[in-house]
């Protein structure tokens, strides 16, 4: 019963959104976030709660010079806690404020806060590191409640090599806005003021890039290219700016680095990723040797079109429909509905918690049809112990793509509810990101998987199909490939040989040509490197997504497989937080080598197997 009803709801869904022009969702009703319910009625109320917050700064520092005993370790790391529930309290909250209205003085308030919270905690690292090993065993056993802390105990002591004294790192912290956050801020100015225009289509002009999803499934192959072509020159206009901004963030980061006794900013991310950085550098290239996977989708996908539409398939195709067929629009309050179904598989708790995040009446996500000015467009969640997880996404447009970053943001936010619902504490609620986005890139497969399942017709079918694999089956191989050209442009500046725009449209023609079969004949992808706004905001991150997305196709696989035992592992695992080294929770909690050459072999199987699907004659 419960499939047919799943089947009803998508299909008659389906049906809806096929009838409606690419601009309806903008007439859809609106989720809004009750700030004043979750975090402060007022900002003027957030900045007379940094009160509480200072006296609890105030009274960490008071351990400062004092950690003679077991019982002071222990209420140094409680009242550690303490700061970072008050801290997250605040960030989250002008956080979210910022994202609405991106010229609202929260976007500055945040940055400084955080600057001012790391200052004045960091002293406490080095003085925990300055206690010998001998005298926290004995700490241990004297004070049998400091175990809850000793994994973090552990953390610090692995990072003994890297810190720098109390005093360094708090003037570190200080400055931070000025050494490592400006680049950031002035790409997402130029950004701002580039003039990328609209295209005209049938139904009326769409935005090049706010809009850029419905562009790419555009039936009108003109108005894909233009799109496409507009947006890239776009960046274009600003390469040298643009340059600028990149080559001053690996700059910034390579000191910051080398100060902390790392080989480079690379080594520096990998490590606290628990790799060797040879480690990392050595998966990237295996998975760049496997370059013909996501070439072999391209070619399947070209022919497709090029059966359709009897022209040449482009790099602005991949999300062409075939000629007959219109990608379904999902109206946001039918949205709600797929993923009750869509996520009925992980069990009612799961289910439960999706569903509780995108109840309107809880006032827990914020999402709007058509977006609006000077609003963030993407999508993220916040959350941490003591607070109610929350979900952000700026524009809605109804495509698939738009309901995949539902499913993978929203999996951020359920995940760090069941944490906070387990009584996972601050010291372990956070850990390596491609942990958190393991987690997300599987709902987005699940989510892809249920659409497909449930199709009311073979083109239907074959489009969501399309959509496991070049929205989220690939993310291994889109995060190898940004990670290497990140990688090779930080080594590149060390050598001196990136100096300019010039020289990361060539980096960024070589890196890209194993992953893709365009950009040796498509120009306009040497522009390519400044559309990678990761690796001005949040420097290096992308490789989290090579490590996520093989982690993701590997729970798939093991969740269409072995589904009855999989599913009570992998809840647990969400709930459980970040209390041992992720090898160590991977291998307990869902029996997976993370080190092995098994993951990356056993994710090129299925891929392949998935591929047979898509194109059975190419076998």
């Amino acid at each position: 019963m419960k499939a047919a009803r799943g089947r009803a709801l998508l299909v008659s869904a389906v049906a809806a959104a096929v009838s409606v022009s690419a601009q309806a969702p903008s007439a859809s009703p609106a989720l809004s976030a009750d700030l004043s319910r979750y975090y402060f009625k007022t900002s003027a109320d957030e900045i007379t709660a940094r009160t509480e917050l200072n006296a609890a700064l105030d009274q960490l520092g008071r351990f400062k010079g004092q950690l003679s005993s077991a019982h002071q370790l222990l209420d140094a790391l409680r009242q550690q806690d303490v700061v970072q529930k008050l801290f997250a309290r605040h960030e989250r909250y002008l956080h979210l404020r910022c994202a609405l209205n991106r010229n609202d003085a929260a976007c500055d308030a945040g940055k400084s806060l955080e600057s001012d919270v790391d200052a004045k905690t960091a002293f406490l690292d080095p003085e925990i590191l300055a206690i010998s090993d001998d005298q926290v065993r004995a700490f241990l056993n004297e004070e049998p409640t400091l175990a809850e802390y000793r994994f973090a105990l552990t953390e610090i002591r692995r990072d003994a090599p890297h810190l720098l004294s109390g005093p360094e790192q708090a003037l570190l912290d200080q400055f931070q806005p000025q050494i490592g956050d400006w680049q950031y801020d002035l790409y997402d100015q130029i950004v701002a003021d580039i003039l990328f225009g609209t295209v005209q289509t049938s139904s009326g002009p769409l935005d090049v890039v706010r809009q850029r999803n419905l562009i790419a499934t555009d039936p009108d192959g003109r108005v894909r290219e233009e799109g496409f072509k507009r947006r890239l020159a776009g960046y274009a206009s600003q390469r040298d700016l643009l340059a600028f901004a990149l080559i001053h963030t690996v700059q910034a980061q390579t000191l910051l680095a080398k100060a902390h006794h790392y080989a480079d900013a690379p080594a520096r991310k990998y490590e606290s990723l628990y790799f060797k950085p040879e480690e990392t550098r050595s998966l990237l290239a295996a998975v760049a040797q496997h370059g013909d996977i996501p070439k072999r989708y391209e070619k399947i996908r070209s022919q497709h079109v090029e059966r359709g539409s009897h022209q040449p398939a482009h790099a602005w195709d991949m999300s062409a429909p075939v000629p007959g067929f219109t990608p379904p629009i999902t109206p946001l309050p039918d949205a709600r509905s797929i993923f009750h179904e869509a996520f009925a598989g992980l069990g009612r708790e799961y289910q439960a918690e999706f569903d509780a995040l995108l109840d309107p009446s809880n006032g827990r996500a914020d999402v709007l049809p058509g977006g609006a000015p000077n609003r963030y467009g993407g999508g993220f969640s916040v959350g941490f112990p003591g607070s109610t997880s929350m979900l952000f996404f700026g524009r809605y447009d109804g495509t698939f793509k738009d309901l995949s970053v539902i499913a993978h943001e929203g999996g951020h936010a359920v995940h760090r509810q069941l944490m906070n619902q387990n009584g996972v504490s601050p010291s372990y609620a956070t850990g390596p990101n491609f942990l958190f986005e393991s987690f997300a890139e599987f709902n987005e497969l699940l989510l892809a998987d249920f659409m497909a399942e449930h199709a009311g017709t073979p083109e239907l079918k074959r489009y969501y199909r399309e959509r496991w694999m070049y929205i989220k089956g690939l993310d291994a191989f889109d995060g190898a490939r940004d990670a290497l050209l990140e990688q090779a442009i930080y080594d590149g500046v060390a050598a001196g040989t990136v100096r300019n725009a010039d020289d990361l449209d060539g980096l960024s023609l070589r890196i890209d040509g194993p992953f893709s079969q365009f950009p040796a004949s498509t120009p306009e992808l040497r522009t390519r490197w400044a559309m990678v706004s990761l690796m001005f905001e949040d420097p290096l991150y992308d490789v989290n997504y090579v490590y996520g997305g093989l982690l993701a196709l590997k729970y798939y696989d093991l969740y269409t497989t072995r589904r009855e035992w999989f599913v009570p592992h992998y809840t647990a695992l969400l709930r459980n937080g970040f209390n041992r080294p992720p090898a160590e929770l991977l291998n307990q909690f869902l029996g997976i080598d993370l080190s092995g050459p098994a993951l990356l072999n056993d994710d090129l199987s299925l891929l392949n197997r998935r591929l047979d699907q898509l194109d059975p004659a190419g076998k």
